[in-house]
């Protein structure tokens, strides 16, 4: 043995130290790549969590803790089913004692099977991720080592801690919110509640309602004989209970919907007028127009714009939406869609070059489309109901919303992407803000701004689709009666023409960014 193999096997040591001989034999296997594929820590595998703990590996003490965990979990589960299966026997209910049977098999098996292969996975895993930490803790002899007794507190904390309670958890059948609900309001009149009953609720039931709040003075909008909205207000009776926090918020939020749109019900009234007046317009160039003529101005636009292929794919899509009687439908989702997208470019090309142009705008616009992007689709669907009723102009509003963000940031990034040395150049020769703008920026931003576009577009045939549940119509009032009634097979069709009609899109704005790049 060398000097140098002789100092790599003495730091082995010295960092194993308890079975140094083991591990300073296995990291040389490692180091030489000659390490057995096959190879498993025993020792790591027969002591799970408590071997990491000794080790000092908290990635493997976490990770067999949570594969352990797992597999107690099903063991607890396999008792509070089997508790289940009696009850039921005794209550005669056998939907329920075949229900609780198959939980109770599969739970047992899950058990087993998360425990061995959660035990080999930390067993093949030890040696390889321990040698990590003696890279490490050759850089820093802060990283732990050795086989050190006194970590195994760390397990004591996490048994006691984490274990009881989630496996009482587990053994348990939870109270709903309800229940915990009516035990509050019991507990309200003086009556009597177990103990159990109270900790079930607020352990192992779901997060517990710490806040109480007294019923608040109800307000509505009724009309006088001559039309006219006045505000009533009714106080609550003495006896009724207190509510929760969510009921409290969620009557205030009606109340300020229903003032808005009882008083200020012109400004939604207008808004509805005029995105219906545009609607009107695009779905007479789609719907009014015969097929013929509307079919050969979609081919020749893809022609000129896009080139021969993609003519040939929209004459396909074409052919198809009409060939299943889809033609009509796909013309009015076509002026939903065209209407949604250019109320967001009016409204998201402005704002995205202002936000690329301020860092103030940018620091306040961003959370806003961080929260845009973020909430669910459907959860547009409320607002616009809210406050425009239904039909086709809540169904756009929904969708601009839905859609603004891509074309708002790409723009912006964009704009702020354009070189400063071609901005400094033009500023230098005379150029104005407005020439800078008009002539520089918005050129070679270009290509971000189509991209922006493009995912618009998408994104409001997406939303469109699911706006026909509020009355916008078009290809989703197919969709949504195919799911309703469960028609697969017209919901598969109607599917199949939503993307074709994506995909003419799609290739026609990317044909055009891509002559618009070169």
């Amino acid at each position: 043995m060398s000097k140098l193999e002789k100092k790599v096997s003495n730091s082995f040591l010295k960092f194993a130290q308890k079975n140094g001989d083991y591990y300073s034999k296995v990291f040389g296997l490692i180091q030489r790549n000659q390490l057995k594929f096959y190879h498993i820590n025993y020792s790591a595998l027969l002591g799970g969590f408590v071997w990491s703990a000794l080790r000092g590996n908290w990635f493997l003490f976490f990770l067999s803790t949570f594969f352990d965990l797992i597999a107690a979990v099903n063991v607890t589960m396999y008792f509070k089913y089997g508790a289940g299966i009696e009850k039921a026997i005794i209550d005669k209910k056998e939907f329920l004692v075949e229900r609780y049977t198959n939980w109770q098999d599969s739970s047992f098996i899950y058990a087993i099977l998360v425990f061995i292969i959660g035990r080999i996975v930390i067993g093949w895993l030890a040696d390889r991720i321990y040698i990590k930490q003696f890279d490490k803790w050759q850089i820093s002899k802060k990283t732990a080592s050795g086989f050190n007794l006194s970590r195994i507190i760390n397990v004591l904390l996490v048994l006691a801690l984490v274990w009881p309670l989630t496996l009482y958890r587990s053994s348990q059948f939870a109270p709903d919110e309800r229940t915990c609900i009516k035990q509050h309001r019991a507990l309200e009149k003086g009556q009597e509640v177990s103990f159990k009953k109270r900790f079930d609720c607020f352990f192992i039931s779901e997060f517990p309602t710490l806040l109480w709040i007294d019923r608040p003075v109800e307000i509505s909008y009724p009309r006088n004989e001559d039309g006219t909205r006045y505000i009533k207000k009714k106080e609550p009776r003495k006896d009724l209970p207190t509510i929760t926090l969510n009921k409290y918020v969620s009557q205030k939020i009606e109340e300020k919907v229903g003032y808005l749109t009882a008083f200020h019900g012109y400004i939604f009234d207008g808004a509805t007028a005029f995105i219906r007046s545009i609607l009107k317009g695009i779905s007479a160039v789609f719907v009014g127009t015969p097929w013929i003529i509307t079919g050969g101005v979609f081919l020749l636009v893809a022609h000129k714009v896009a080139g021969f292929r993609v003519t040939v794919f929209v004459a396909f899509a074409l052919i198809y939406l009409a060939m299943f009687g889809f033609w009509n439908t796909a013309m009015d989702t076509m002026a939903l869609v065209i209407t949604a997208t250019l109320i967001c470019c009016v409204i998201g090309l402005p704002l995205g070059v202002l936000v690329g142009k301020s860092n103030r705008a940018e620091s306040i616009t961003r959370p806003i489309l961080d929260v845009m992007q973020t909430i669910p689709s459907f959860v547009y669907l409320i607002p616009a109901v809210a406050f425009f009723s239904v039909g086709k102009p809540p169904g756009i509003i929904a969708t601009v919303i839905f859609a603004m963000p891509p074309i708002v940031r790409l723009t912006a990034l964009g704009i702020r992407q354009v070189p400063s040395e071609i901005k400094e150049a033009a500023l230098a020769f005379g150029s104005t803000e407005r020439q800078l703008l008009y002539s520089i920026e918005l050129p070679l931003a270009l290509p971000s701004v189509m991209a922006g576009i493009n995912q618009v577009v998408m994104m409001c045939l997406s939303m469109v689709v699911i706006a026909a549940l509020i009355g916008a119509g078009g290809m989703g009032l197919i969709v949504v009666e195919a799911l309703a009634n469960t028609r697969i097979g017209r919901g598969i069709l109607a599917g199949l023409a939503i993307a074709f009609i994506a995909m003419i899109i799609d290739r026609v704005i990317q044909k055009a960014s891509n002559q618009n790049n070169n």
